[in-house]
């Protein structure tokens, strides 16, 4: 698996923000490939931009060396997949595939990129998919 960092993020279009929860895969790199026919909200245009900056931000943190994702996000660029992985705030790791390598990352969930990413997709995916309550 290819050292990755979020910062790498290249330029991008839109965001899509999936529902992982009706997804089973297994192993950790597989979400995204059995989610392409999972419900999705696509954002464009500054907030993909807003949650784009958020993502390059996540700094690294420790795994807790589990992977249970309610949620995905793939970021285009026109409609070319550059990134795209499923996140776990309670694992605190993403997996996933970036141009076209797998990738693993794990990422400190307190921080406030971690914090600020999670509450927007909150805001576009929902509670009921993301919880109530940020993770602790």
């Amino acid at each position: 698996m290819n050292q990755y960092h979020p910062s790498s993020l290249p330029s991008v279009t839109a965001v899509d923000i999936v529902d992982l929860r009706q997804v089973d895969a297994n192993r950790v790199t597989e979400y995204m490939a059995g989610a392409i026919n999972a419900p999705a909200v696509r954002r464009q245009d500054q907030q993909a931009q807003e949650i784009a900056e958020m993502w390059r931000a996540l700094p690294p943190g420790d795994t807790i060396r589990c992977h249970t994702p309610a949620v995905g996000i793939r970021f285009f660029d026109g409609n070319v997949i550059k990134c795209e992985a499923s996140i776990c705030w309670e694992c605190e790791n993403l997996f996933g595939h970036a141009e076209g390598e797998p990738i693993a990352y794990c990422f400190d969930p307190r921080s406030t990129a971690g914090r600020e990413l999670f509450l927007a997709l909150q805001e576009i995916i929902g509670a009921d998919v993301l919880g109530d309550e940020y993770p602790s």
